[in-house]
């Protein structure tokens, strides 16, 4: 019995560090940011700039840029995953560009040589900011779409539960990162001890503009039941995109671009 005791309290000993370690460590298990900065002659070649976005906390942080070619085109502002940074993703930008959308690519506090550090409130006030700059450009709401992948479409949807836009492309989401957390920690009590929640599902519902959902039905890390679920209780109009075998990373190669452009296009014509 004594030894069994001694083995209960170690184990239960063994658990609680566990649990402080993952609550101690869990920004460093959520994001993952790539520090590498783009340089003049790398951005020239693809017709892109930096724009300089104060944000109150975080200092200047840099955003990636691409004006319309006209006013009849939409301009997408667009929130990466949790991985890398904007210069990893710039063939996506270029692609969501094809057609003359402008596209404004979100940096994040902490990636891509940006100071200060991720979390959910300093993603939301990069969000905001950047939001504002476009409307300070002159680009109305109603040109404006929301677009996210992954991480940041909770980025995304708190953004359009705060702000007008013309409509909403979500790709990759999920209900909240403490369902997430619960997925993938699941012998922890990890709903309970995390910090960035990032709760779409409690402000989906509120979101009054047009909304396109695309998801792979293989998704092994954000499953498709969950962003079906999400997608569910999202007001009307909404279409789903649902990419018969898509994993989580390949959907840029299954050619889900054209439906981006196309949505995009559509809900800044008020269609």
């Amino acid at each position: 019995m004594r030894f069994f005791l001694v083995s209960l309290v170690v184990v239960a000993g063994l658990y609680l560090l566990l649990v402080a370690l993952a609550y101690g460590f869990q920004r460093s298990l959520l994001y993952f940011p790539d520090q590498y900065v783009l340089s003049e002659k790398e951005l020239g070649e693809v017709r892109f700039d930096t724009v300089d976005i104060v944000i109150e906390g975080s200092g200047e942080l840099i955003s990636l840029w691409r004006p319309p070619t006209d006013e009849s085109k939409p301009v997408i502002v667009h929130f990466h995953g949790n991985g890398g940074s904007v210069a990893a993703r710039l063939s996506i930008y270029q692609a969501m560009a094809q057609e003359g959308a402008g596209v404004l690519a979100v940096g994040y506090p902490g990636y891509g040589g940006n100071s200060g550090a991720p979390s959910e409130d300093a993603l939301y006030a990069s969000a905001q900011a950047n939001y504002d700059w476009l409307i300070a450009e002159g680009y109305g709401a109603d040109r404006i779409v929301i677009a996210a992948q992954s991480l940041g479409t909770g980025v995304a949807t708190w953004l359009a539960s705060r702000n007008e836009a013309s409509g909403l492309i979500l790709e990759a989401a999920y209900t909240g990162m403490d369902d997430m957390a619960q997925r993938q920690f699941s012998l922890l009590p990890a709903k309970l001890l995390i910090k960035d929640r990032y709760r779409s599902i409690d402000r989906i519902q509120k979101i009054d503009m047009p909304l396109s959902w695309i998801h792979g039905t293989n998704d092994d890390l954000i499953p498709f039941a969950m962003g079906q679920r999400l997608f569910d209780a999202a007001q009307e109009p909404k279409i789903a995109h649902p990419i018969r075998n898509g994993g989580h990373n390949d959907l840029w190669m299954r050619g889900i671009d054209a439906l981006i452009r196309s949505d995009a296009e559509r809900f800044a014509s008020g269609g």
